[in-house]
């Protein structure tokens, strides 16, 4: 029974409505819409006395997915459907079958019971879009499970565990399995008795000690010097929840969503989010490649920390360096990275002699015989000739596939695949870089990205100083907007009011270079790998994001009026022209 994202099923006088769109369920316009479908036919039935709520797949609902900024204040009225479930004449039970996140467990919140399979999952990311949680949570939640754990969810937004959300009071029942039965059975048993007081509005568990409640909000306040707009609205709203009648707080709640959700940081944050799903997503038609060895040519610094994160994935690895000493130092370094990993207790001495037992390092190169491919540092030179090859997946220099490792600031990974590579040496290439839990770029040869993105603020740098703007003066600019060091709250000199923008301008321009030459396939990929890489905050949305707020027409003005000046850096490149004779930008490119 039901139709389209929402399918309905009777079981005796309980009604369950699932929300069918996997693998997310986001709570879209016409799944919202499903929903108050299903509640129309229990609320007139006379053989319905109770409704239970539950997803297909992996999530019971991931929440609104937002296909722009704007839509975050045009998307659905999960907030009303929220609050017809919470006072509907009958008990709804939210059978959690996955993981419940943002508006999945704010439906989930205004239920009268909550039930959920051990494996899932619950939480409140919307802090990391610059905004809070809007369908009700920042006024349900605390009621449930004091202002202290409300404020770590929703500041944090990281995922807790069925077993840590039902210690909290998040959820009321968790099971192995059979999870329909047990919600149904659930619902049954309150149809047939008082359940009218577990409407959130009316719950009171977490606000027993208004002192504990108002110190929670006290420290949470005392911690947000220098943070962004979000988590001080999210602080005031949770506090609302103890000073302001219900709807009143619902009613701060969503105007606080709405001044958060026009805020320059949501809306780079938003594209940030869309930007970097983007950039890793792996090829449709990608399937992983078993991996259990892999033979590394050469013995540099990077190869040592490559051979260490293949030993904790897992594989065995050949360490190949034709110069006993290079080798015999390596080696060394690896121990005592694995020592020092002990000591500080990030590995067991058992994972230890498990990953020493699968490394084997070798002077010949024969040795390679029988790995899964080959992984070559530049500074290693040329294999000989002479001896047979696994598949090869380069780490610099020029190849067919050169994988660039992510910077131990855990940016991305970049993958870059000549014209006319295999099709299975990159579908390896990838394999290799999610064994290692990396998050692989694809792009073309001529980068990294990242290198060339730093080179570039390097030289900008380089020239500021040449025409004399103070050290200082530069990075006090740099450290107030988060560019290339971490943001600090700053007052640069007025010397500096053109260091930002002048890097800015010079950023983008390189990236608009990377475009044309097709290092970069989409303008979104390099302001993934500039955010991940550190190079810009998150909350700034990337080079080319800020290019296309400041507008390109203002970006080349910027670059024709420095171009003499130093024009291997300002001279605009031609993709410019181009977009603005188009009357286009970059965001148009991330369409196309």
């Amino acid at each position: 029974m039901g139709s389209g994202l929402v399918r309905q099923e009777v079981r005796g006088a309980v009604l369950v409505l699932r929300l069918d769109a996997p693998p997310e369920n986001a709570l879209t316009q016409e799944i919202c819409a499903g929903l108050a479908t299903g509640l129309d036919f229990a609320v007139v039935s006379a053989d319905i006395h109770a409704v239970v709520l539950t997803g297909t797949g992996a999530h019971f609902s991931a929440g609104v997915e937002y296909a722009s900024a704007r839509a975050q204040r045009q998307g659905p009225d999960l907030a009303g459907l929220c609050l017809r479930i919470e006072n509907f004449p009958k008990p709804v039970v939210a059978a959690i079958q996955g993981d419940a996140l943002g508006g999945g467990l704010e439906l989930a919140l205004a239920a009268h019971f909550r039930i959920a399979l051990a494996r899932a999952s619950v939480a409140l990311p919307e802090v990391r879009l610059g905004i809070l949680p809007h369908a009700g949570a920042t006024q349900r939640l605390p009621r449930l499970i004091g202002a202290e754990q409300a404020l770590r969810m929703m500041l944090g937004g990281a995922r807790i565990s069925a077993a840590e959300a039902l210690a909290l009071g998040i959820l009321d029942h968790v099971v192995e399995d059979k999870l329909i039965d047990a919600a149904v059975t659930a619902a049954d048993r309150l149809a047939q008795g008082s359940w009218s007081g577990l409407r959130a509005g009316l719950r009171r568990e977490g606000m027993r000690d208004a002192l504990v409640f108002q110190e929670s909000i006290r420290r949470a306040r005392a911690g947000l010097a220098g943070a962004l707009p979000a988590p001080a609205r999210i602080v005031d709203c949770i506090e609302a929840a103890a000073l302001l009648p219900y709807d009143q707080g619902l009613a701060m709640e969503q105007v606080a969503f709405e001044d958060l959700a026009a805020t320059p940081e949501a809306q780079a944050l938003h594209h940030a989010a869309q930007v970097e799903r983007r950039a890793v997503a792996l090829p449709p038609t990608f399937a992983p490649v078993p991996l259990s060895h892999v033979a590394i040519w050469g013995a540099s610094a990077g190869s040592v920390e490559l051979a260490r994160a293949a030993l904790g994935a897992g594989l065995r690895v050949t360490l190949i360096e034709p110069m006993r000493d290079r080798l015999v130092q390596a080696v060394e370094k690896i121990a005592a990275a694995q020592e020092l990993g002990v000591a500080e207790g990030r590995l067991s001495v058992e994972a230890r002699d498990a990953d020493w037992a699968r490394l084997r390092p070798v002077l010949s190169p024969e040795a390679a015989a029988g790995a899964d491919l080959l992984l070559g540092a530049p500074e290693a030179g040329a294999w000989p000739q002479d001896v047979p090859c696994p598949p090869v997946v380069a780490l610099g220099g020029i190849a067919d596939a050169v994988l660039t490792p992510p910077n131990p600031q855990q940016g991305l990974a970049e993958l870059a695949l000549r014209s006319g590579a295999a099709q299975s040496l990159q579908t390896l290439a990838l394999s290799v870089g999610q064994r290692l839990g990396w998050r692989v770029v694809l792009t073309r040869p001529g980068g990294p990205i990242e290198r060339r993105l730093r080179a570039t603020l390097s030289a900008v740098i380089a020239w500021l100083e040449a025409q004399g703007v103070a050290r200082a003066a530069i990075a006090a600019a740099l450290s107030g907007f988060g560019l290339g060091v971490p943001r600090r709250q700053t007052q640069p000199p007025a010397e500096a009011r053109e260091v930002v923008p002048l890097c800015l301008a010079a950023l983008a321009n390189q990236g608009a270079k990377l475009l044309a030459e097709g290092v970069a396939l989409r303008p979104g990929d390099i302001d993934a790998v500039a955010m991940a890489s550190g190079l810009l905050p998150r909350w700034q949305g990337g080079p080319m994001f800020q290019a296309d707020r400041r507008g390109l027409m203002v970006l080349r003005a910027v670059l024709r009026q420095h171009k003499d000046r130093a024009p291997q850096l300002f001279t605009p490149a031609a993709l410019l022209d181009d977009l603005i004779a188009e009357g286009r930008d970059f965001a148009d490119l991330n369409r196309d």
